[in-house]
This record gives structure tokens, C-alpha cells and sequence, in this order.
């Protein structure tokens, strides 16, 4: 087993990144670190995206969003003027029960309005290993947002999984990519799991009762910026 850091760590996010292998810490905890290690993401691309009046949507799944998507938002939307947030609900499954097949199609949405054309699209996940679940929300959201950019960040990425997900899409998407994460790992179990990864199932380590549990939830973050929205329309 081998993990490789990348150059966008501190002492701090290496420490929350042992948090989340340390199977024994608490949905609190685990929390926490997920929540701060998404600051440091928006921290790294604030710095990489630099003009102020860019205009940014970020897209996350309903798991991640009260917790890494939200601690993401916190620079960015210091940094920037226009921050748009699009959280995503995917019921993951395979085919006929081919395990070597994945699917994740999109059983509901939350999406803003944007007013201006998109800059960069910046794409957040706890980890992309398959990259399943961001290929099917990318592929969804390009349909209506032509970002000059697109940015694939997560804390944790398996080996290769850059080149897989690249390989779905057609040159003139994927010729926009760019990964950033603060932790590249090479190895994975029989069942899937990458090593030491995020510890295990992100969803009982959030505190969901698997797939279906999380699925019902309503991110604390879509609940606000909803209510934030329905508001500046309504003045």
C-alpha cells in the first residue's frame, strides 16, 4: 500500500486525512474532518482560480454536502462573487448484479439558477475511485452549463482514476479536466474499497443508515441557500 500527497497539503488537512482512515472516530468526528478538509479544497481553489469575478458552480452529491461541500464554500464564496450550488441524489447499483458494473442515475436534484455564464465548474466528492457517481452528475450538468473549466476535487482519488473518467466523455469535455485532491491511493479490497481511503463507506460514517437513509436526507446546506433564494426572488 502506498499513499502519495500531493503538494496542495498542510500538516493540518494530513491530520484530517488520518482522521478519516481511523475507522474508530465518530460520525462527529469523521464529520469535522470531512468538513475541514473541504475548506482546505476551497482554500487550494481559490488560489488556482485567482479573479474574483469568476463566476463558479459547484456540484456535490446529498452525502457530501453538509459537510465537505459546505466547509468548501466557506473561501470560496469569500474569494468570489458568483457561487452557485448544484447537490445531487444517486441511487447506486449494479446491473443485473455484475459487480464489475456500476450504475448511479440521478433520482433527484437541487440545481440554482445561474444568471451568467459559468466559468468554472468545479465537481467535489469524499473519494473518486469507479468515478460512477461524478460521471453521471457531470454528464447531467453539462447538458446545461459550458464551463471554460472543469474541476474534479476530492480529498481522496484512487490510481487511475483520472484516465477512466477522462475516458467517458468526448475531447472537448474532458480536455477541460483538472484533478485536484491532497491524497492518491493505490490499493483496493476484494469488495471495492480503497486503502486506506476515506475508512470505509462514507454513509455509516457519516452517521447514514446506508443508501436509502441517506437518500431521504435533505442537506442542511440545500435547506438555507433554498430559503436564500426563494427570498432575493421574492424582493
Amino acid at each position: 500500500m502506498t499513499r502519495t500527497y500531493s503538494n496542495f497539503n498542510t500538516d493540518s488537512s494530513k491530520a484530517q486525512l488520518a482522521r478519516l482512515a481511523d475507522k474508530e472516530n465518530t460520525p462527529d468526528a469523521y464529520k469535522e474532518a470531512m468538513t475541514l478538509l473541504g475548506k482546505r479544497l476551497g482554500e487550494v481553489m481559490s488560489s488556482k482560480i485567482g479573479a474574483s469575478n469568476s463566476s463558479l458552480y459547484l456540484a456535490c452529491t446529498v452525502e457530501d454536502a453538509d459537510y465537505l461541500a459546505k466547509g468548501m464554500l466557506i473561501p470560496l464564496e469569500k474569494a468570489f462573487q458568483s457561487v452557485s450550488l448544484a447537490c445531487f441524489w444517486n441511487k447506486r447499483f449494479s446491473p443485473s448484479n455484475v459487480q464489475r458494473l456500476k450504475a448511479s442515475p440521478i433520482i433527484r436534484k437541487y440545481t440554482e439558477p445561474q444568471d451568467k455564464a459559468i466559468s468554472h465548474l468545479i465537481v467535489i466528492k469524499s473519494i473518486i475511485s469507479g468515478g460512477c457517481v461524478v460521471r453521471t452528475n457531470l454528464t447531467d450538468l453539462i447538458q446545461t452549463i459550458h464551463p471554460e473549466k472543469i474541476f474534479v476535487v476530492a480529498p481522496v482519488i484512487y490510481v487511475g482514476a483520472e484516465e477512466r473518467l477522462a475516458s467517458e466523455f468526448e475531447a472537448s469535455v474532458y480536455e477541460k479536466f483538472q484533478f485536484i485532491y491532497l491524497a492518491e491511493d493505490d490499493e483496493r479490497t476484494n469488495a471495492g474499497e480503497v486503502i486506506p481511503g476515506i475508512g470505509g463507506m462514507v454513509y455509516e460514517r457519516l452517521g447514514f443508515n446506508g443508501q436509502d437513509d441517506k437518500n431521504s436526507y435533505i442537506p442542511d446546506l440545500v435547506i438555507t441557500r433554498r430559503r436564500q433564494l426563494a427570498s432575493s426572488t421574492a424582493s
